[in-house]
């Protein structure tokens, strides 16, 4: 998966970091009854890192993964091995679990590779083989009737994204970038974003999209259609900053309108909360000594779809980067709640709250996360993962990696009442 990207940032380091947190960092309690992190029961899954947690209803699916040796930190290893097929429900409110039926075919973990619509979940792996090549599964499962369908994959071998549009699947490419021999150039022809029809089990193209070619594409999905940020495909490094473009899709009448551009560098960490969507990402970008654009500009900010309207995120307290809690797999969204890195963002009232720092003293990485609206909060999930004693104080005498099946929940708080 790519991160959000200003051309030029890595080579020349025109990236800044804000260095901004949420508030003082909290001690670091081992119950939810004092603000932290509360172990969750004994799952019925072996050790594994990265499966797929993904909410249905008011259960948390965890399928899948990879039960292979962990890749160290910072480290480069060769492709992990085929992706598990067993996964089981996870209960919030009791506290329990249940086993759920072996899927058909593998199933990894990752952001954007499963879509939910009703009590359905569709499921795009992408296995990359040793040998550079890659091979595609697309399944749905039926959590109502705990049964597995396998289903026809979006065409080509390229990596794409999933999101929901109304009620309907939509794979999209998360740039237009020809990547062969290292160009910069756009794909000719463009690509398609593609919708899925499950009656018929196919395919077809979504109407062309009027942005054009472009880099971070976020493709959101919204009750009754879609919206899509990103940034104009134009040489490295640009004269103006690629500030965000965004569009609206109308399912019904098939038909996009333009919305106004953002002051905003990249789509990339947008997400759904509620009805607006949010980047809450930290880092802001000014353009480097080339083309320097005298100011800085922030990768986080907030887009009424509806209205075109854009707005600031509110300001954070001061932090160092590497301290806190990081969310491992992407940000997490809820009704009004975003999740990001060390920080949590209730949106209808702007108020930060800080993440608190897990009750473990080693390293933990390879864990994946979910976000669930229920009946007794807001709760951040986690589960398995590879755990790392020693990193980064020691990595020469680290040993190898252990992988994990444990779980915790965080139950975010709600904000304090003015005055």
């Amino acid at each position: 998966m790519r991160g959000p990207r200003t051309r030029g940032v890595a080579a020349t380091g025109l990236l800044v970091l804000v260095a901004a947190g949420c508030g003082e960092t909290p001690a670091r309690p081992e119950s939810a009854d004092g603000g932290g992190w509360t172990r969750v029961a004994e799952a019925p899954l072996s050790p594994r890192e990265a499966p797929l947690a993904v909410i249905v209803g008011e259960r948390i699916l965890v399928i899948g993964g990879s039960d292979g040796p962990p890749c160290p930190p910072n480290a480069d290893c060769v492709a992990p091995p085929e992706p598990l097929r067993d996964g089981a429900a996870y209960d919030p409110a009791a506290d329990a679990w249940t086993p759920i039926a072996d899927a058909p075919g593998p199933v990894g973990g990752g952001v954007d590779t499963a879509a939910v619509v009703g009590d359905t979940v569709y499921v795009l792996t992408t296995i990359l083989t040793q040998d550079g090549t890659t091979t595609r599964t697309f399944q749905a499962y039926d959590a109502a009737a705990d049964g597995w369908a396998e289903l026809t994959p979006p065409p080509g071998s390229d990596w794409v994204s999933l999101t929901v549009a109304g009620d309907r699947v939509v794979a999209y490419r998360g740039s237009h970038e020809d990547d062969t021999g290292g160009s910069l150039e756009p794909l000719d022809p463009l690509p398609a974003d593609l919708v899925y029809d499950p009656a018929s089990d196919a395919w077809s193209a979504l109407p062309a999209d009027p942005l054009g070619p472009s880099f971070d594409r976020r493709l959101i999905g919204t009750d009754d259609g879609a919206v899509l940020l990103a940034g104009d495909l134009v040489p490295n490094p640009g004269v103006d900053p690629p500030v965000v473009r965004a569009a609206r899709f109308d399912l019904a009448a098939g038909t996009w309108t333009e919305l106004p551009d953002g002051d905003v560098v990249s789509g990339y960490g947008f997400r759904r909360v509620g009805d607006l969507l949010v980047s809450a990402l930290e880092e802001s970008a000014d353009g480097g000594e080339v083309n320097n654009w005298g100011r800085d500009i922030p990768y986080g900010g907030i887009l009424d779809p509806t209205t075109g309207a854009w707005s600031e995120l509110p300001e954070r307290a001061h932090r160092d980067p590497l301290d806190g809690f990081m969310i491992p797999v992407g940000d997490l969204t809820g009704e009004r709640t975003i999740v990001s890195g060390a920080c949590a963002l209730d949106v209808p009232t702007l108020t930060w709250t800080r993440v608190p720092d897990l009750p473990v003293d080693d390293h933990v990485q390879g864990q994946s996360a979910a976000f669930a609206d229920t009946a007794d909060g807001r709760l951040v999930f986690l589960w398995g993962g590879s755990r790392w004693p020693g990193w980064p104080d020691d990595p020469e005498a680290m040993p190898e990696g252990e992988l994990l099946a444990e779980g915790w929940v965080w139950t975010v708080p709600l904000p304090r009442p003015s005055g």
